[in-house]
């Protein structure tokens, strides 16, 4: 009961007063029931009766008033969902026609996107058509231009060709002088040296000759100058008192400018001292010792051998 009268103020204040007398009552009738001037019981049976069919009234009141405001509550209620449901078609509709708009729209675009696709492929064609017939017009000048490359190459190697073959036959024909002149020079160096050969041996052969004639002219005059310096130190020398044969000796003279001797010792000399005394003393006896015909022929050391017969 009480959660319906929570909406109801004024009849929760009504039932709350309406207890409150009962309880008061109720307490009076026990506090006058000790006293001698109690009120009768048949009065206070009516108060209660009374309270009680002013209580029944209430709450018949109250129950109608209830009604009342629930069914107006209901009413309510059933009109805020009437208009919350139209509300909320309404809302069902417009969502229905943005959504239809959203797909016109979206069809509007598909078919916008589409021709714009035709459009952008027939321009892509176009464009490719274009640069596929510039391309082969392309080709084609370079085709020409390789063309004419390719001719002036030929002519340029037919020229190149031509020029090879006039420097081939221009250096064939220098090689040719050059062998020429070279086969000439070589049978002239040939010449040449056959004949500074033939010079050289010549004067090869003058120069032994003069070089044999000199060692000849040498040697006698060497010779010469030997003999002379023995045979004066042999006119000399004074012959041992000693008899029997006297042997040869090998005699070494160191002798200084003009003949000076400086020195006298023998080699192979198988003699008594007396004997070797002898030639020494003729040696220095010779001093000074002749001297060569020939500057060139003075020898500081002279070895001779000394023969006494």
């Amino acid at each position: 009961m009480f959660p319906r009268l929570t909406g109801y103020p004024r009849a929760l204040a009504l039932s709350i007063v309406f207890h409150l007398v009962v309880i008061a009552a109720i307490l009076l009738n026990f506090h006058l029931s000790g006293r001698p001037n109690l009120v009768k019981q048949s009065e206070l049976a009516k108060t209660v009766k009374a309270e009680i069919v002013d209580r029944q009234q209430l709450e018949a009141q109250i129950n109608r008033k209830q009604k009342e405001q629930e069914a107006k509550r209901k009413s309510e209620l059933e009109k805020q969902q009437r208009a919350k449901e139209a509300k909320k078609r309404e809302e069902e509709k417009k969502r229905k026609q943005v959504e239809e708009k959203k797909r016109k729209l979206a069809q509007e675009k598909k078919k916008q996107e589409e021709a714009k696709r035709i459009a952008e492929a027939k321009t892509l064609a176009e464009q490719k058509k274009k640069q596929q017939e510039a391309l082969k017009k392309q080709q084609e000048v370079k085709k020409q231009e390789e063309l004419k490359k390719q001719v002036a190459a030929e002519k340029q190697k037919k020229l190149a060709e031509e020029k090879r073959k006039r420097e081939e036959k221009i250096a064939r024909e220098a090689e040719q002088k050059r062998l020429e002149a070279e086969r000439l020079k070589q049978e002239a160096d040939k010449r040449r040296l056959a004949e500074e050969d033939k010079k050289r041996r010549q004067q090869e052969l003058n120069e032994k000759l003069r070089a044999e004639e000199s060692q000849r002219r040498l040697k006698s005059l060497r010779d010469a100058y030997i003999l002379a310096i023995r045979q004066k130190i042999e006119r000399n020398w004074l012959k041992p008192q000693e008899s029997g044969k006297m042997p040869d000796c090998t005699v070494k003279v160191l002798q200084g400018p003009g003949g000076i001797i400086l020195d006298v010792s023998f080699g192979t000399c198988q003699t008594t001292t007396t004997y070797r005394l002898s030639i020494e003393n003729a040696v220095y006896k010779a001093e000074p010792l002749p001297k060569p015909g020939d500057p060139s022929l003075f020898e500081r050391e002279l070895d001779f051998v000394f023969k006494p017969e």
